[in-house]
């Protein structure tokens, strides 16, 4: 009989070639063979304990070949969920069972099909959606602006993609249905004539759109294809119309509406019948756009019947009788209309954003004191008085004793003049200190418009300095100029126009005798003003309230299994439950595809049924083939299979491996540490370390995500006792980018052979791309390979272990050493004992002393960590297999089978 030692040593020099060997073995390679083809056509976990064959194949080789009966003890390991601590197979003291769970689907393959991450993630694009459409709206608004002035003729606007939808799309036309031929025809007809093309053949959208052009009957312009007040009136309509929510943009355009408009009503039916002032008052007051008009009609009419509703503020905001009049005895006083205080607005605007271009060239305090216009804008946004002098202001703002002894310290320190006038390095204002001062000033804009709807004449205006150093700021008024010749522009048009203010006069509305304008109608000025402020306040709470509404909807008709197939995610609102309140919300589908941006034009629901079974992740699939990233990520935002029915999420790593990692980590960061403080220290921070990484590798989507964060790649390689420093990204992508089928290939060839069983873990394909292929429906193919691998490993230690002991003792030892991580697991594993008493010629007695006196003894002999190095492991397995022999009277000198090692 061969001796232990030489069997080993033969063994062990080439062990792939000894698998090998009992691979081509007929039994093997046919068992083998019905295992690959038969493992994921298993149904459940008692279909597979019910299948012999394939179950003890797996039972033998995760090496519990003996537990084969135990079938009701084995189907609680593997219904194990193995990311419970508390789980059956987790509390079981031998790791095997929990390498037995971990290989297959059955405890961990839950069915979701959207999981909460990605379904967190589809929410929070669909509420950014709205948010980007105002974005987009503005920056297509701009481009038009410049773009539209350059058009010369009817082609440069139908030849032009971007302004062609722009155009269409502002008055509510499909940009996919409208030719150029019939658009060209459009625009170049006569209004004015009954007989024009438009006139005849186009519908009321496409009369009100040629409205807004200039062009020639042949296509040609006299000077630009649209006036002033024509573009502008298309921007407002593009802005109103194509955004599905109220922007920013909008809301001006809506604010303009009404203060230019509300004045003209002369009762309360014409205010109803304007459904864009109506839409305004509810939107400022959130009734919500479903309040009646007939309710809204007696809300303002009826003041009992507002308060019974809550409604009282809006009543007050009006002034209609109760049969719907204007009630005239509710006169009051306009020092400006609603039109004038916005006008007033946009030029104290135009006076802000002045200044914060101009500072930024200011190079000395004296180029600053020449512009009167930047010095009366510092005076008012910093409450200085305008009469104080050039050269008081030049001292405030360069000597900081000068500005302290005036009280005005707080305007040296918002400048960073030197006290020669120079400026610093950072100028004479950083951004942040001009935007301070734009804030300053902003809150002097505020207090005008609280003040200016309150004031009956004009000595009101004048007494009120804040007013009139707003006033002398944004219209670029002398600093110097007295109240008396103030109040004379503000009252006396000759007397302005001859001072050159005519556009200060007709700002404001007070007469001869200083008096504002009496005024009568449905509201005050003040009464305007306070509408705006309500609605400028409250115009996005309504349209929050719609979306919060579509996301709790959805996230209701998501959840607790309501969605386990394809027909389930299609199904409307109204045909999903019988609650009624949801059937005006956005359908699951509709949302899914606006966050995404797709509209039911891109996608039909056949077509989205189609793609939700298809695999997004195949690079010759359905999906992939129609070469549209937005259809892509969102059919990856769902996990259905080919069958319709909700399956798993395809994440970087499985859930099981994730499982397996996490373990074999936390035992390694704590590998031959004794009880203790640092123990626990280490033990607590690689806690820590695993829900980290499983909380990021959740978000990882590719194999470039994975090598860009060094703490994943650490992690995975320390689980797998490889240490880090030993390889860097480059080499991590050749090793992960290998085919694993190419036996000449990098993974192959010359990495490490652990890789090949890391990589087999990962869901990534050679292109570094998420992929399904290797996951199966009980197996995936990591699993399944280290399955195949087990299974021989068994084999070749059972057909050795027939012929000699030691052999079959030094394989075992040599396939469990990196899983030892404790001298107790050691202890309790008989055969791995076994080699180390014979190893060390320790007593066999020894096994009948207290385990914690035989953990110290074992410890003067062997360190744990040794078993995480190969060639350690190989040294002692070459002494054991030599003393072994010895102690069975084999013909190797075990002296020259030491000397040899």
């Amino acid at each position: 009989m061969i001796s232990a030692s030489m069997a080993y040593t033969i063994l062990s020099g080439d062990m792939q070639k000894s698998l090998d060997r009992v691979a081509s073995q007929t039994t093997v390679k046919r068992d083998a063979q019905y295992y690959e083809e038969n493992i994921n056509k298993v149904k459940d976990i008692d279909d597979f304990l019910g299948n012999y064959k394939l179950y003890s194949y797996a039972m033998k080789a995760y090496g519990l070949e003996d537990m084969t009966y135990a079938k009701a003890f084995m189907k609680k390991v593997l219904e194990s969920d193995l990311t419970d601590a508390s789980s059956f197979a987790n509390k079981l003291s031998d790791s095997r069972y929990k390498e037995f769970a971990s290989a297959f689907n059955f405890g961990t393959a839950a069915t979701d099909a959207q999981s909460d991450g990605q379904e967190t993630d589809m929410l929070g694009l669909y509420t950014q959606s709205f948010a980007d459409e105002g974005a987009n709206a503005a920056t297509e608004s701009t481009y038009y602006s410049t773009a539209i002035d350059k058009v010369q003729s009817v082609t440069g606007l139908t030849s032009s993609t971007r302004l062609r939808t722009y155009v269409l799309s502002a008055f509510g036309i499909d940009p996919t249905y409208a030719s150029n031929d019939y658009l060209s025809k459009v625009l170049t007809s006569d209004l004015n004539d009954p007989n024009s093309f438009v006139n005849t053949s186009g519908n009321a959208k496409y009369k009100a759109l040629a409205a807004q052009f200039s062009f020639n009957a042949d296509g040609t312009v006299n000077g630009t294809a649209q006036t002033a007040d024509q573009k502008n009136a298309v921007i407002e309509q593009y802005n109103l119309t194509v955004p599905s929510i109220v922007t920013t943009k909008a809301a001006e355009y809506n604010k303009a509406y009404f203060d230019a408009n509300i004045g003209q009503i002369t009762s309360v039916d014409q205010l109803i019948s304007d459904k864009r002032l109506t839409s305004y008052i509810k939107a400022a007051y959130g009734t919500g756009e479903d309040f009646s008009d007939a309710g809204l009609k007696r809300v303002l009419t009826d003041s009992s019947y507002a308060g019974l509703l809550g409604y009282s503020a809006l009543h007050a905001a009006f002034n209609f009788n109760s049969d719907g009049t204007v009630d005239t005895t509710k006169a009051g006083y306009a020092a400006q209309t609603s039109a004038q205080i916005g006008a007033t607005t946009t030029a104290a605007d135009n006076v802000s954003s002045a200044y914060a271009t101009k500072i930024t060239s200011i190079k000395t305090v004296d180029d600053l004191i020449a512009d009167t216009k930047m010095t009366s804008y510092i005076k008012d946004a910093y409450g200085v008085p305008q009469s104080l002098s050039d050269t008081d202001l030049r001292s405030v703002l360069t000597d900081s004793s000068y500005a302290s002894l005036l009280g005005l310290q707080n305007v040296h320190d918002a400048f960073n003049f030197q006290a020669d006038g120079s400026v610093t390095s950072a100028g004479a204002q950083t951004s942040s200190q001009t935007r301070l001062a734009g804030y300053s000033a902003s809150d002097n804009l505020s207090y005008y418009r609280s003040k200016i709807s309150t004031l009956s004449n004009v000595d009101d205006l004048i007494a009120d300095t804040k007013l009139t150093s707003f006033l002398k700021s944004t219209y670029s008024l002398p600093s110097t100029i007295s109240d008396a010749d103030l109040k004379s522009i503000l009252t006396d048009s000759n007397f302005a126009a001859t001072s050159g203010y005519s556009n200060v006069n007709e700002a404001f509305n007070f007469a001869a005798d200083g008096s504002a304008a009496a005024m009568s109608g449905p509201q005050s000025t003040q009464q305007t003003t306070s509408v705006d402020t309500l609605y400028a306040a409250h115009y996005a709470d309504e349209q929050q309230a719609e979306i919060d509404s579509a996301v709790a909807n959805y996230k209701t008709r998501m959840a607790d299994d309501n969605v386990t197939n394809v027909t389930d995610f299609l199904r409307t609102n109204l045909t999903s439950d019988t609650d009624s309140r949801n059937d005006d919300l956005p359908d699951l589908y509709q949302m899914a595809l606006r966050s995404y941006g797709l509209t039911e034009q891109d996608v039909s629901r056949t077509q989205m049924r189609k793609l939700l079974q298809s695999d997004p992740y195949d690079p010759d699939g359905y999906v992939a083939s129609l070469k549209d990233d937005r259809i892509t990520n969102m059919v990856r935002a769902f996990n259905f299979g080919t069958d319709g029915k909700a399956a798993s999420e395809v994440q970087a790593l499985s859930t099981a491996v994730l499982a397996k990692y996490a373990t074999t980590y936390k035992s390694l960061a704590t590998l031959g540490m004794s009880s203790g403080p640092l123990r626990d220290k280490a033990s607590d921070d690689a806690t820590k370390e695993v829900d980290d990484f499983a909380k990021k590798i959740a978000t990882v989507k590719s194999l470039d995500d994975f090598l860009a964060d060094s703490k994943l790649t650490d992690f995975v390689l320390k689980a797998n006792g490889l240490d880090p420093k030993d390889y860097d990204a480059a080499t991590l992508k050749k090793i992960f980018t290998s085919d694993a089928t190419d036996a000449k290939s990098y993974l192959n060839k010359t990495a490490p052979s652990k890789f090949k069983e890391i990589v087999a873990d990962f869901n990534f394909d050679t292109a570094g791309n998420l992929t399904r292929s290797k996951i199966g429906a009980i197996q995936n193919v990591g699993a399944e390979e280290r399955t195949q691998e087990g299974y021989l490993q068994m084999t070749l230690e059972t057909q050795e272990g027939e012929t000699n002991e030691g052999v079959r003792l030094a394989l075992y030892f040599a396939r469990k050493a990196p899983s030892i991580t404790s001298i107790y697991s050691l202890i309790g594993d008989q055969p791995l004992f076994q080699v180390i008493t014979t190893t060390f010629s320790l007593p066999t007695s020894m096994s009948n002393m207290d385990v914690d006196k035989q953990a110290t003894m074992l410890k003067k002999f062997i360190d744990i960590t040794d078993f995480q190095d190969p060639k350690k492991v190989d040294k002692l397995l070459r002494r054991f297999t030599a003393m072994y022999d010895l102690q069975n009277n084999t013909n190797t000198s075990p002296a020259l089978t030491i000397l040899k090692s």
